[in-house]
């Protein structure tokens, strides 16, 4: 748990973390105090160690549970299978980024056929923007012989529409991959109201 958080567990890890009880009257409080499931989902690890009757180890049952229902819903790209259309790789990405309370940029690295090599969580920004330096992205891919990736980052309104900002990354990001030879194949926006691939709309 320590450093990843429980994004970097495994199924059976998390289950284990789960082969404990929690009382009820606990478990009421906790959803009450968080706004529900959905407010639940958006609390980090320390939010929930610090809340009444909950430590670490508790805390830790919660979010492995989070992690497990979002496994459940939306199972991650199988890796053997190509990428042919955005929806494969937004629902994922959604259903983890879409209660995140400040934008994140994710990348999705790629092999030859555009199978999934890799998930890798490139950097955290604010709640209205996200900067990414082109040589993390690009070095990663060249480590782990990639020569394609898909970019996918978080609006916490909801509202996928991308902005000017988002525009001039994808650009900026396109022309670094083009100089050392890796495509980006797709820069995806996700939110509550759904996704936009901006692939699909013509920026890329």
């Amino acid at each position: 748990m320590r450093g990843a958080g429980v994004e970097a567990l495994a199924d059976f890890e998390l289950v284990a973390l789960l082969l404990q009880q929690t009382p009820v009257p606990l478990a009421i409080s906790v959803l009450e105090n968080t706004g529900g499931l959905n407010g639940l989902a958006r609390r980090d690890l320390c939010e929930l160690a610090g809340m009444p009757g909950l430590d670490r180890d508790r805390a830790c049952q919660i979010k492995a549970a989070v992690e497990l229902g979002r496994r459940l819903a939306v199972p991650a790209p199988p890796a053997g299978q190509p990428i042919s259309h955005a929806a494969q790789v937004a629902d994922w990405f959604r259903c983890r980024l879409q209660d995140q309370e400040r934008e994140c940029i994710h990348a999705l690295l790629l092999d030859s056929k555009h199978c999934p090599l890799q998930h890798m969580r490139i950097t955290e920004g604010s709640w209205t923007s996200c900067n990414v330096d082109p040589k993390v992205v690009f070095s990663a891919c060249l480590r782990h012989g990639a020569p394609a990736v898909i970019l996918v980052h978080n609006h916490p309104s909801g509202d996928p529409s991308p902005s000017r900002d988002d525009l001039e990354l994808t650009e900026r990001m396109a022309r670094a991959g083009r100089v050392v030879g890796i495509r980006l194949l797709d820069h995806l926006i996700v939110g509550r109201e759904g996704f936009t691939s901006l692939a699909d709309a013509g920026w890329l």
